[in-house]
C-alpha cells in the first residue's frame, strides 16, 4: 500500500492590496510556502479524517468511524495534566484495542510520535515559558507556555513566519516560509501539556492561536488540528477555551465559525481606516466597515468576538480614538482587550503611559464596552503580543 503523504496546502495568494511581496528587500513568502512531505503523521488527521483513509483502505464506513474513535482515544486520550508515556503502536497494540487487521497497514504507516522537538527553553522572570521547537526540516517555531491560577494557556503558532507584515509585529518580519501541518499544530500542544506537567501548577487548558503566522492563511490545517484537541476522545479542550486571532481576513470568518466551535478574536488596533492600513497593510483588502459587517453576518447566536487593540503611544490612544473605537464595535456582541504595546520592530511606536492607558480604558468602558486591560506575559524573554521572530532569536550553533 502506499504510504499517505500531508496534502501540499499553498499559502492563501496574495490579492490586491494584500501585503506586498516585498518588505525592506526580503519577499514576504519564500519559495515554497507549501507544507513539507515526509512520513504521515497520526496527528495530522483528526477522526473524520482518518475514518476516510480507513475507509479507502477497505473498512465500511461505520467500521471506519468506530476504529478512527477509537485510535484517537488510544493515541491521544491521556488524562489533561497528568504525564503519560507514549502508548504503543504495532499490530498487538491495535489488535488489543479491537482493531481488525484490515485497518493495521494503514493505520501503521502513519507516525504517532510527536514532530517537533524542543530548540531552545527560555523562561521568563514571570513564570512564561517560551519555546523554540525544531521541525524534521529544520524550521523553527515558537509558542508560549503562560502559568495561571486556574490554568495553564498555550500561545500557538500556525505558520513558520506570516506574510501579513503587520508593522509592530517582529513575526511579519521573517515573511512566510511556510505553512504548519495540522500534526505540528497538535505536537505544540502535546510537547506543551507535558512541560505543564512536568513544571506542577495548573493543568494546560487554554489555547489561543495568536503565535507565529496568519490561522486564517492556513485555515484547513488549523481547523483540523482544532477538531482533534476539542475532540472529547482525545485532547478534550473546551471549544470555549480555544481562541483563533486573524488580523482581519473578513473573507475566512464565515468557514471559521461553519467549521470550528472556538472562539475568535481579530486584531483591530486603530479607530479608523487610515490609521488601520498604515500598521496593517491587511487593511487595503478588507476595510474595517467590510470586517465588521463578514462578523456580524457570520457571528453564530449568543456568541460574541474578541477585539484585540494594541495601544500605541500619540498614535491611537486618544480619548477621542475610543469614542471611535466604541461606535466601530456598537451592535456587535464582544469584549475588547486593549494591550500596551510591545517592543517590536518600529521604534516609533512606543507603549503609551499609565496615565494615557487609563484614560483610554475608562473612557473606551464609560462607553459601556466590555473592557480589559492584558498585561504583557514572557516580554523579557520575546515572548509577549508582536514579539515571537522564531529564527531571528535562535543562537546559531558556531561553524565547526
Amino acid at each position: 500500500m502506499r504510504v499517505p503523504e500531508i496534502p501540499e496546502e499553498m499559502a492563501s495568494p496574495l490579492r490586491a492590496g494584500d501585503p506586498p511581496a516585498q518588505v525592506a528587500g526580503r519577499p514576504l513568502i519564500r519559495k515554497s510556502a507549501r507544507v513539507p512531505r515526509w512520513r504521515a503523521r497520526l496527528a495530522d488527521h483528526d477522526a473524520a479524517s482518518l475514518a476516510e483513509l480507513l475507509r479507502r483502505a477497505g473498512g465500511t464506513a461505520s467500521a471506519a468511524r468506530s476504529v478512527a474513535g477509537k485510535v484517537v482515544r488510544h493515541a491521544f486520550g491521556a488524562e489533561p495534566g497528568a504525564p503519560a508515556p507514549a502508548p504503543a503502536w504495532d499490530a498487538r497494540a491495535l489488535a488489543a484495542l479491537g482493531v481488525g487487521a484490515w485497518a493495521h497497514e494503514a493505520l501503521l504507516a502513519l507516525d504517532p510520535a510527536p514532530s517537533l522537538e524542543i530548540a531552545e527553553r527560555a523562561p521568563a522572570q514571570d513564570d512564561t515559558l517560551r519555546l523554540v521547537l525544531r521541525a524534521h526540516d529544520g524550521a523553527l517555531i515558537e509558542s508560549v507556555l503562560i502559568p495561571g491560577p486556574a490554568r495553564t494557556t498555550l500561545c500557538v503558532s500556525s505558520q513558520v513566519g506570516c506574510a501579513r507584515a503587520c508593522s509592530f509585529c517582529e513575526t511579519g518580519r521573517l515573511g512566510l516560509e511556510r505553512q504548519l501541518a495540522a500534526g505540528e499544530i497538535v505536537d505544540q500542544v502535546r510537547i506543551a501539556r507535558a512541560l505543564a506537567a512536568e513544571r506542577g501548577g495548573a493543568p494546560l487548558r487554554n489555547l489561543v492561536f495568536m503565535g507565529m503566522g496568519e490561522p486564517f492563511d492556513n485555515l484547513g490545517e488549523v481547523l483540523k488540528a482544532i477538531r482533534l484537541l476539542t475532540d472529547p476522545r482525545a485532547f478534550r479542550f473546551a471549544p470555549s477555551h480555544v481562541t483563533v486571532s486573524t488580523v482581519g481576513v473578513a473573507d475566512k470568518i464565515e468557514p471559521f465559525f461553519r467549521e470550528a466551535r472556538a472562539e475568535l478574536a481579530v486584531s483591530l488596533n486603530a479607530p479608523d481606516d487610515a490609521r488601520r492600513q498604515a500598521i496593517m497593510p491587511v487593511n487595503a483588502r478588507f476595510s474595517m466597515a467590510a470586517l465588521k459587517e463578514a462578523i456580524a453576518r457570520a457571528l453564530p447566536q449568543g456568541r460574541r468576538v474578541l477585539f484585540e487593540y494594541v495601544l500605541f503611544d500619540q498614535v491611537n490612544d486618544a480619548p477621542e480614538d475610543a469614542d471611535l473605537l466604541a461606535a466601530y464595535v456598537a451592535g456587535l456582541r464582544c469584549r475588547v482587550n486593549v494591550i500596551p504595546c510591545n517592543p517590536g520592530p518600529d521604534p516609533a511606536l512606543r507603549p503609551p503611559s499609565p496615565a494615557r492607558l487609563d484614560a483610554f480604558v475608562a473612557r473606551l468602558s464609560g462607553h459601556g464596552v466590555t473592557t480589559l486591560v492584558r498585561r504583557p506575559r514572557g516580554r523579557d524573554v520575546g515572548g509577549a503580543c508582536g514579539q515571537l521572530a522564531g529564527m531571528a532569536r535562535v543562537r546559531q550553533p558556531e561553524p565547526a
